[in-house]
């Protein structure tokens, strides 16, 4: 696969791509790892982190739409890169029940993802509110003092 694929080195703390970005790229790690991060509000929710041998990027070649989370390489990274013409040439020559199972896949994969951090994010909301109603109908408390120092 290398022969035939371009490689590409990312060093570590560089974004590999953005959330709404085209999906005009999928990767394979040679080496090093990869955070796959969804940026809610002022926090970035770590969804996964990938080492060699895994793939991302591949679920906007799949079905066109924009990426739905951030990569970010957490080391210096090599990767091979397969572009969305390669992947749509392969793609064509396997059979339509397959693509149409890989087109299923995906959806249901971006709605469970979506629902996932949903639901964090409702859960984180909840916490940081109990934490200020409890600040407020206690402002000595030792909990509230430790979290303001």
């Amino acid at each position: 696969m290398s022969q035939i694929l371009p490689r590409k080195l990312i060093r570590a703390g560089k974004s590999i791509f953005k959330k709404g970005d085209p999906g005009d790229m999928a990767y394979v790690i040679q080496s090093g790892t990869v955070d796959i991060v969804r940026p809610v509000a002022d926090q970035r929710h770590v969804i996964a982190t990938l080492a060699a041998g895994e793939i991302f990027g591949e679920m906007a070649l799949i079905d066109g739409k924009t990426r739905m989370a951030d990569a970010v390489a957490t080391s210096d990274v090599t990767v091979l890169m397969i572009s969305v013409e390669q992947f749509q040439l392969k793609l064509k020559e396997a059979d339509p029940f397959i693509r149409a199972l890989l087109r299923m896949f995906v959806a249901n994969l971006r709605n469970t993802t979506e629902k996932a951090v949903v639901a964090e994010m409702k859960s984180e909301f909840m916490a940081r509110k109990k934490a200020a109603e409890a600040a407020a109908a206690n402002p000595e408390s030792p909990e509230v003092k430790a979290a303001s120092t």
